[in-house]
């Protein structure tokens, strides 16, 4: 009898139709929490502690229908569930107004709408291509640095502006000058390579192409201005070789490790969907 009522629990958890109602009620739940930060009424308060109700419900038949208690534990979506859903019941109360502790409790509140990505067998896909990709790039991202570490160091020494507290008066008024030429809103307000965290900053702005022109045509107006000494194709060369760089290391790391570990996640996940079919050449 506890067999036969497993098994109706275990054909339930993997229906099609459990599936999307559950993938209902957490997009529900994320329109009620995206409506508490207008405002919070009585009847709000109500649906998202009658969505909780659902999602422990939903838990428990999982849990019911699991093939055993090691396996339940051992998949990583279980566990997240888990921690979000026992979170939910932490009252607000517990600390005092204004605490961050409660600022804590509503951000993690926020998280139920990731569960929405285990609801699908494609969304589940997704998620872990990118966190084996995440894994894969960590060697990759290492090298970006390099490349970006050395063409900051190089920046600074090609394009530093002088300081303020140190600048002669014609070098002053020139700043000012340059202040008043500088294309793009707040284009000068910090030197873009005045420092080795300035640098970094101003070559990632480059790489996402947030206004990289901009920061080549303000050097530009500082090389006229006499405030660097560094001819206008030297500057134009250094952004556009980043620029092309970047793109490059980009593509080519961020794409080659999805693609890669697309086809991995994918056999991997056709294999666990269809045991029998690894046994079939051995036999």
């Amino acid at each position: 009898m506890h067999s036969d009522f497993r098994d109706s629990v275990r054909r339930i958890v993997n229906s099609r139709r459990f599936e999307y109602t559950a993938m209902l009620v957490i997009l529900f739940n994320a329109v009620i929490i995206g409506v508490e930060t207008y405002t919070v009424t009585p009847w709000l308060n109500f649906f998202n502690y009658l969505c909780l109700a659902l999602f422990t419900l939903e838990l428990a038949l999982r849990f019911i229908a699991r093939d055993s208690t090691a396996e339940f534990f051992k998949n990583r979506w279980n566990l997240f569930d888990l921690v979000i859903v026992a979170t939910g019941y932490i009252p607000e109360d517990i600390a005092g107004e204004g605490s961050m502790m409660i600022v804590v409790l509503r951000v993690i509140r926020v998280f139920r709408v990731l569960r929405l990505l285990r609801t699908h067998a494609e969304l589940r896909l997704i998620v872990t291509v990118l966190i084996r990709s995440l894994r894969t790039l960590t060697y990759n991202l290492i090298v970006m640095f390099i490349f970006m570490y050395v063409f900051a160091i190089a920046g600074i020494y090609l394009f530093r502006l002088p300081s303020p507290e140190t600048a002669s008066p014609a070098e002053l008024a020139a700043l000012e000058q340059l202040q008043e030429v500088a294309p793009g809103p707040n284009a000068l307000r910090a030197d873009p390579y005045g420092d080795l965290s300035e640098a970094l900053f101003t070559l990632m702005r480059c790489m996402s192409g947030d206004a990289w022109s901009d920061v080549r045509y303000n050097l530009i107006s500082a090389a006229r201005l006499h405030l660097i000494d560094t001819s206008e194709v030297v500057i134009t060369t250094f952004h556009i070789l980043w620029y092309i760089l970047a793109a490059f290391l980009l593509i080519n790391i961020v794409v080659g490790a999805v693609l890669s570990n697309f086809e991995t996640s994918l056999q991997r996940e056709h294999r666990a969907a269809h045991p029998a079919e690894e046994k079939k050449p051995g036999a």
